[in-house]
């Protein structure tokens, strides 16, 4: 009687046996990435890599066995019976299939490990087939106990491999899948051989219609080539995919979506670089801003300005020529770079623009038409860096824009000298929290009831290396105008609220917003993100807002303040009395405070009219339980009118100047504030 176990050492070749581990160890790469990609993906491309990974793993499993059987030699007539040879082919690859598919779904948790109990069942069928057509002159026996530990050693590892690359996180763990399911074919191969008994008997006769050792070797190289080419392909293919995936996530994150055009990052990466080519040559920054643009919005709704936007940008695209360059930046806003060697290149250029954006647009029934406002700035006469020229061209687009009638304005300096300050506050602004040039101060806010220091007012203060000390009243317009009050807003909420935290006594604080910042749609979350990073609590923030901040779109304004409400945080309207809407604000949204604009109190004693609305302002005040805080109290006149009409709150110069934090937190600590005239407050 013959033994295989007996043989492995002595009857097997081992290039053979080598052949067939490194065919397993491709295969099983490929087929268990095939699995993992199915895994990760939905509908067609899913049964398309279940059943790549079905062919995969099941020709690797049968490739191996065959391999690993033309290096056997059992020194006794033998050969292939070609239709269990074949058919066993078909059980590695249904089976093999069947496993992936089970353990690619997602319908229940434990099929995971069920596929990977098939394909491991699906290795031991696969032997036993393929050892029915093996045919010898004598009879083959098995030996149960090693036929029992086969198979469980191969469903084991199985469940171990599909397992692994499931629930696995790592590079680590998807490559000890692989792994396991080399070893759960190679150990289950050699074990389920040494089950084989061969007793050797000269009566039996080999059939001479069975396929030789040389013609199963053909088919062994048709399916190994067939198992490389489809690693081969799968490598391609994920490559290809994941250029592609990349590619489509760059263009996502270069380009507007609702026009296609380039965005604000595409900007960017394109303007230094566009600079840096036109070294020793020209080139035009176009600023461009759409007129009545928020009366479609307002009246047609948003979906009638998107549909507007559309149709004028795509025809921009089809007018740009090469080496131009178009992109959104914002809602209403884009940009155009023209490099040229002739000015009129540039205003031919601005003419395509203008008239591409002011074509009337057809929606349905409606007939919308807009105009563009456009300035020009040019390197290298305007400037030499990208902040410089896009500042100037959105200078010289707001003088443009005085118009509204779709035409253009280069940038002149000596025309427009208010222009060159404010171009140099602008890109001063852009640097200035980088440069630590900005500062916050703090006026007294105190009760004149009570003669208590109620808390401060948080005034934003810049000390420019070029420009040197810059009034608000300059530079805060101009943050407004370019977007940059959205950073430095959000850097003043910071830092007010980090100086609140350190004071001795829980005082609050009031920090003016800016309509363009109150108006972005994530202004109350950030609000929020701010008072957990400082750990301030929402009652001690007051947020003030202008009167005229509601006019524009109240609805919107509304509904942000509701939000910041709901926060905890207070809200205060500022500059009461100069707006236009002032009752009916007051009926719509319940304000926490109410502060009496400078003016009147300037006005007192000279103007009847100042003095009659400053009372009806506390006067309805106390009718609607909000209290009322009169701004710029400067002379005891003032102070004792204020106090004779019952004002609630004052600040102002009469109670003490803007002071540093220092000073802030020893007048925090004290409940007094800096006045030397406090006294004549007494009753």
């Amino acid at each position: 009687m013959l033994t295989v176990l007996n043989c492995l050492v002595t009857a097997h070749d081992y290039r053979f046996v080598a052949a067939a581990l490194a065919i397993c160890a491709l295969g099983c790469v490929v087929s268990m990435r095939l699995f993992a990609r199915a895994r990760n993906v939905r509908r067609a491309k899913h049964a398309a890599f279940v059943v790549m990974a079905g062919l995969a793993g099941g020709m690797t499993i049968w490739t191996t066995h065959f391999l690993a059987m033309l290096g056997f030699i059992p020194n006794v007539e033998h050969g292939f019976e070609p239709n269990f040879t074949v058919l066993s082919l078909a059980f590695a690859i249904a089976t093999s299939m069947a496993g992936f598919m089970i353990a690619a779904s997602r319908e229940r948790d434990w099929m995971i490990e069920a596929g990977g109990g098939v394909i491991g069942a699906g290795i031991a069928l696969m032997h036993f087939a393929g050892m029915r057509g093996f045919v010898v002159a004598g009879t083959i026996s098995y030996d149960p106990s090693f036929v029992a530990f086969s198979v469980a050693a191969g469903a084991a590892l199985g469940m171990l491999a599909t397992n692994r690359v499931a629930r696995g996180t790592t590079r680590t763990s998807h490559y000890a899948g692989m792994a396991a399911l080399i070893l759960g074919i190679g150990i289950m191969h050699f074990t389920a051989m040494g089950a084989v008994q061969i007793t050797p008997d000269p009566r039996v006769a080999v059939p001479s219609q069975l396929m030789s050792d040389s013609v199963l070797a053909i088919l062994v190289v048709l399916v190994t080539v067939l198992v490389v080419m489809l690693g081969a392909v799968t490598h391609l293919a994920e490559e290809q995919g994941q250029q592609d995936a990349v590619a489509h996530f760059r263009h996502l994150a270069m380009h507007d979506p609702l026009t296609g055009l380039p965005n604000r990052a595409a900007v960017r990466d394109e303007l230094p670089m566009r600079l840096k080519q036109a070294a020793g040559t020209s080139l035009a920054i176009l600023a461009v801003d759409l007129n009545r643009f928020k009366e479609i919005n307002d009246v047609y709704g948003h979906a009638a300005g998107d549909a507007v936007l559309v149709q004028t940008t795509a025809r921009m695209r089809a007018a740009l020529i090469e080496g131009e360059f178009f992109a959104r930046i914002g809602g209403d806003e884009f940009i155009a770079v023209k490099p040229f060697t002739r000015e009129n290149e540039v205003e031919e250029f601005a003419a395509r623009i203008s008239d591409a954006f002011s074509r009337p647009n057809e929606l349905g029934k409606g007939r919308f038409s807009i105009s563009a406002s456009i300035g020009i700035s040019v390197c290298p006469k305007d400037g030499d860096s990208v902040d410089e020229l896009t500042t100037r061209a959105d200078l010289a687009m707001y003088r443009s824009k005085k118009a509204q009638d779709g035409s253009w304005c280069w940038y002149d300096a000596d025309a427009d000298e208010d222009g060159r300050r404010r171009g140099q506050i602008a890109i001063g602004l852009r640097s200035a929290i980088a440069d630590n040039a900005l500062r916050l101060v703090f006026q007294p806010q105190i009760s004149m009831k009570k003669r208590q220091l109620l808390g401060f007012e948080a005034l934003l203060r810049w000390s420019s290396p070029q420009l040197g000390e810059v009034s608000p009243a300059d530079f805060i317009p101009v943050a407004e105008q370019t977007g940059i009050i959205v950073e430095i807003g959000d850097w003043v909420l910071m830092q007010a609220c980090r100086e609140a935290t350190l004071w001795p006594t829980p005082m609050g604080v009031a920090v003016n917003v800016s309509p363009v910042q109150l108006m972005r749609p994530n202004f109350a979350e950030r609000l929020t993100e701010i008072l957990t990073e400082t750990g301030l609590e929402p009652t001690r923030l007051e947020i003030e807002i202008t009167e005229t901040m509601l006019i524009d779109n109240p609805g919107q304004a509304l509904l942000v303040l509701r939000k910041i409400k709901a926060v905890g945080v207070r809200v205060a309207m500022d500059d009461f009395g100069t707006g236009y809407s002032s009752l009916s604000t007051l009926f719509s949204f319940p304000f926490d405070k109410i502060k009496v604009d400078r003016s009147f109190l300037n006005a007192l004693g000279r103007q009847a009219q100042a003095t009659s609305v400053i009372e009806t302002v506390i006067e309805l005040g106390h009718k609607l339980s909000i209290p009322v805080l009169a701004e710029g109290v400067e002379t005891d006149f003032q102070a004792a009118f204020l106090k004779d009409r019952r004002c609630d709150e004052a600040q102002g110069f009469l109670y003490g100047r803007p002071v540093d934090s220092s000073t802030a937190h020893a007048l925090a600590q004290s409940g007094t504030w800096q006045d030397e005239n406090a006294g004549k407050l007494s009753a």
